[in-house]
């Protein structure tokens, strides 16, 4: 009899949409509240679901009024379906939609930390468990909630990380390595992307989103991305491979007084760089047109003087090429121009290398400036400046003007040629 009843309700509320839809409505009001209860503004509907549901209701009901569950269950009660208690009928009517938002955390976050508990038994030290730690605490957030219940992409995420190569390797062979395909750990991949994530997490930085910046922060870990379309622009420098032979056509460029562009590879192939001159400061230049016009000077003197162009921008290949100079005992003189882009860079070359220094970047030079610095420019400014450029950056906040390198070019060609 029970059972028969019960088909009857279901047929019943099948027939009637008004009423399945408020049945639906109501066991999302258990999802939220954890118990069934709370009140809905009814929805707009058509004459005939307003005429089934006053029937139901027993009395006028139109939209936008409020209906509590106490009074959808107490109408509930004059129906010849009272026999049944309404709480077991919507969960056989809807079982998917009546487990509460709470009872479905908590599943949830007992899978995550049966998953993190397998995870971290095979990880317990190194950047995994790091990852796994930041994972577990919340301090690194996944971009999506169902990541965390994906045990197989989060082992080989932790796989990934618990075998970083102590010496540079390609990240296709690396991704081979790991996961079976060259393809793994692409960054238009869930794995890539998480992997990017965790890499970005460990060196303390927010994830990358230009390419350069992606290949610049996988050289970190030693990955090579992009070895060969990624390059610095050089001048005046010699390099020694890993046996100490001498690479050749490094200083056959600077003797004949030609610049190169050197593939990442080719950087990261050499074990010294040094200047030709070795007393002499490594000189850096933001862009290659103020690059052009040095290496004119240098060239009419037969000057080997080392100079470096970044083309806007530090990239991976730039990077690699600065800690073997710094690394050799080189010093730095970076020139770039007086605006938020270019102190940035100054910035990150400041804080990385105890031997860099400013070229013509003082608040005193900067005095001259007179093109305008548009305000949201002016926001790009580093939050944390190195104490070298603050009085820079306090004269551009109060100025709001941009000093191109351009305007310094004499001073910087004396220099170079002294």
């Amino acid at each position: 009899m029970q059972n028969e009843l019960a088909e009857e309700a279901r047929n019943y509320f099948k027939k009637h949409q008004i009423l399945l839809k408020l049945a639906k409505a109501f066991c999302q009001k258990y999802r939220s509240l954890g118990h069934f209860g709370g009140s809905l503004a009814l929805p707009a509907m058509p004459s005939l679901q307003q005429a089934d549901l006053a029937a139901y209701l027993r009395r006028d009901a139109k939209p936008g009024d409020r209906l509590s569950y106490k009074d959808f269950a107490a109408a509930w009660e004059k129906t010849r379906f009272a026999g049944q208690p309404l709480e077991e009928f919507l969960l056989e009517l809807m079982p998917d939609n009546f487990s509460s938002k709470q009872e479905e955390r908590q599943r949830e976050q007992s899978a995550r930390e049966k998953i993190y508990a397998e995870l971290a038994a095979n990880y317990d030290t190194g950047p995994a468990r790091k990852w796994l730690e930041a994972l577990k605490s919340k301090e690194l957030r996944l971009p999506q909630r169902d990541l965390y219940l994906r045990m197989e992409l989060l082992g080989t995420i932790a796989q990934a990380l618990a075998s970083l190569p102590s010496a540079c390797e390609r990240l296709p062979f690396f991704a081979n390595r790991v996961t079976g395909s060259p393809h793994g750990l692409d960054f238009d991949r869930e794995a890539g992307r998480i992997f990017l994530q965790a890499l970005a997490y460990l060196k303390g930085e927010s994830v990358p989103r230009e390419a350069d910046e992606r290949t610049s922060l996988m050289y970190e870990f030693h990955l090579l991305r992009d070895d060969i379309l990624n390059f610095a622009t050089i001048y005046g420098l010699t390099a020694y491979d890993e046996t100490g032979r001498e690479l050749v056509y490094w200083r056959a460029a600077a003797e004949n007084c030609s610049p190169l562009n050197l593939p990442f590879r080719e950087i990261v192939r050499a074990g010294i760089i040094r200047p030709v001159q070795e007393k002499s400061p490594v000189y850096i230049v933001e862009n290659s047109g103020v690059f052009s016009a040095l290496l004119d000077k240098l060239q009419e003197s037969r000057a080997a003087i080392p100079l470096i162009a970044l083309h806007g921008q530090l990239k991976a290949a730039s990077w690699a090429l600065l800690d073997k100079l710094a690394a050799s005992g080189a010093s730095f003189l970076y020139g770039g121009d007086c605006d938020p882009e270019g102190l940035g860079i100054a910035n990150k070359l400041l804080y990385k290398y105890p031997k860099a220094h400013l070229w013509h970047m003082s608040a005193e030079e900067y005095a001259q400036a007179a093109q305008p610095l548009p305000e949201e420019r002016l926001k790009k400014l580093p939050e944390e400046l190195h104490p070298k450029l603050r009085p820079l950056a306090e004269a551009m906040r109060e100025k709001k003007k941009i000093l191109y390198q351009e305007s310094l070019i004499e001073e910087m060609e004396n220099d170079i040629l002294k």
